[in-house]
């Protein structure tokens, strides 16, 4: 009985060491490295572009007509950057870059379609021309966020045109 009971107390304590070492880790040794983690983060940026709306003109008025209009852009933060205004759809051809001269059309059929003088600043209307080049156009120092950039608009007063609606289309650029 004795031996019965040696032996179970034996096989009972072979399970229990067995188990013990299935469950419990043990290592001999142990060695580490090092992983490298990189990433580059590239200057990027979008734009979007509000309408500048004149509204109604009065060519017999001695004032100018002003208006406003919003760029957004949003840019990878500490990014520089030039917006720079093209001349737009209708310029008058002997316009440069760093000066357009732009025009509305009334987008008449024919040879002699209306054209409305207008100009866009970059701080005021009647202040600083806003271009096409990196000297007449705006300096931009991205915050990672939108930033809203005002362009200032002017037709100048008393031109000579026929009751109709113009229109033009400008080439925002940021160049980063």
């Amino acid at each position: 009985m004795k031996t019965k009971l040696k032996l179970k107390l034996a096989i009972a304590s072979a399970i229990v060491a067995g188990a013990m070492g299935l469950s419990a880790t043990s290592y001999a040794a142990t060695t580490t490295g090092s992983m490298a983690v990189t990433a580059e983060v590239a200057m990027s940026c979008a734009i979007t572009t509000g309408e500048m709306a004149f509204g109604t003109y009065d060519p017999t008025s001695t004032t100018a007509l002003d208006a406003t209009a919003t760029i957004t852009s949003t840019c990878t933060s500490g990014g520089a950057t030039i917006m720079t205004m093209g001349k737009g759809s209708n310029y008058l051809p002997t316009s440069t870059d760093a000066i357009p001269l732009r025009r509305m059309s009334d987008g008449a059929a024919g040879d002699f379609p209306q054209m409305l003088d207008y100009h866009l600043y970059s701080d005021s209307a009647g202040g600083t021309v806003w271009g096409n080049t990196d000297s007449t156009g705006k300096a931009i120092t991205a915050t990672g966020t939108a930033q809203a950039i005002t362009v200032y608009g002017q037709i100048t007063a008393q031109q000579s045109v026929s009751e109709a609606s113009f229109s033009d289309s400008v080439l925002v650029t940021l160049s980063y």
